[in-house]
């Protein structure tokens, strides 16, 4: 019923758009019923016939034909244009118009859908916010081009302990063979999170995987970065593991906490790089660990300020924010970063935030 509903409405806005065409037609061709076609020849006659076949290309060979056959009896009724050459040259024209339109309306349609269905693999929210013992807020805000992918991503799994693993990660670059890669490893991540194997080593198999495409298919992707996170189930303490990352900060009612502790490389460098876990003591008191990538904190300061908005103002920011972060509080804070750059945000961003439910 939604798909049918879609094509009546999309069909009702091709039919307005064919009759406004066809008002044009009138607007062009009656004046001449007092003016004489001569002192215009060669010019009404192309013209009303370019608005029909332009009508087709928009709309399509059902809508537009008939555009373009008003457009014929105007241009020989009252123009004075050959009655056998206009419908012989123009109506085919005007079809021809129509079925290229057609494809490329359906490539095009065809392009949004894969990145629809790309970025909603990468980055799908969470229908239900409760993973394990935490409450997991997810947002996602593409780039200025619409039809550009990167290669952001995340998830959050329960792992068989009970522990909570959250990821997110930002592949260099962008694109379709970016967008690929950040599947890849997102897929990966989670059956090596699922089977409880530990961030370090994740981590290791992500570069080892990456290193292997660049190997493989010449990849242009020089690197990614990760934040791999490890809530205990018992919710007093975290295992950090940074890939050339933004770290985590942790927010509590008594402020911001940023992880201080030196990252490792990013994954795809160097077949000997090694990333070690660093803990984290997470309070008795209400607490929301933030992760995010670096589009947050790419943007202007202001909207003619210059960049970045920086983890300096960022900071502040959370630590205004009434602690644990829902979804309110998580749109208010996107809501301030792209205030401050004053339309979209230069690069795509995710922000995840874990509260204990």
């Amino acid at each position: 019923m939604p798909e049918l509903a879609l094509r009546l409405d999309s069909g009702r806005r091709k039919l307005a758009a064919a009759l406004v065409a066809v008002l044009c037609e009138l607007a062009i061709a009656l004046p001449f019923l007092m003016i004489s076609p001569n002192t215009m020849r060669g010019v009404p006659g192309p013209l009303l016939v370019g608005i029909g076949i332009a009508a087709s290309y928009l709309l399509g060979p059902w809508f537009g034909l008939p555009v373009t056959a008003v457009a014929v009896v105007l241009a020989v009724t009252i123009v004075g244009e050959s009655a056998w050459a206009e419908p012989l040259v123009w109506l085919p024209i005007s079809a021809l118009a129509g079925l290229v339109g057609q494809r490329v309306r359906h490539g095009d349609d065809l392009r949004r859908e894969l990145i629809e269905e790309l970025r909603r693999g990468l980055v799908g929210i969470y229908r239900d916010p409760v993973v394990g013992r935490l409450n997991v807020v997810s947002r996602y805000i593409p780039a200025v081009s619409a039809q550009r992918i990167a290669g952001d991503f995340y998830g959050a799994v329960v792992q068989p302990t009970g522990n909570v693993a959250i990821m997110v990660g930002d592949v260099a670059g962008h694109g379709p063979a970016a967008a690929a890669l950040a599947t890849r490893l997102r897929a990966m991540w989670r059956g090596l999170a699922i089977a409880g194997v530990s961030d370090s080593e994740t981590m290791s198999a992500l570069n080892e995987t990456l290193l292997a495409e660049q190997q493989r298919i010449a990849s242009q992707i020089p690197f990614a970065t990760l934040c791999l996170a490890t809530v205990a189930a018992d919710l007093r303490s975290a295992q950090i593991v940074i890939a050339g990352h933004p770290p985590p900060i942790l927010v509590t009612e008594r402020g911001t906490h940023e992880d201080a502790h030196r990252p490792g490389p990013a994954i795809g460098i160097s077949e000997t790089s090694t990333w070690e876990p660093h803990p984290l003591p997470l309070p008795d008191e209400l607490w929301s660990l933030v992760i995010y990538t670096d589009g947050l904190i790419e943007g202007r300061t202001s909207p003619a300020g210059p960049r970045p908005y920086g983890r300096d103002r960022l900071l502040p920011l959370l630590a205004a924010s009434v602690v644990p972060l829902g979804e309110d509080e998580v749109d208010a804070v996107l809501r301030a970063v792209l205030d401050a750059n004053g339309s979209a945000l230069p690069d795509d961003v995710v922000l995840i935030t874990a509260s204990p439910h």
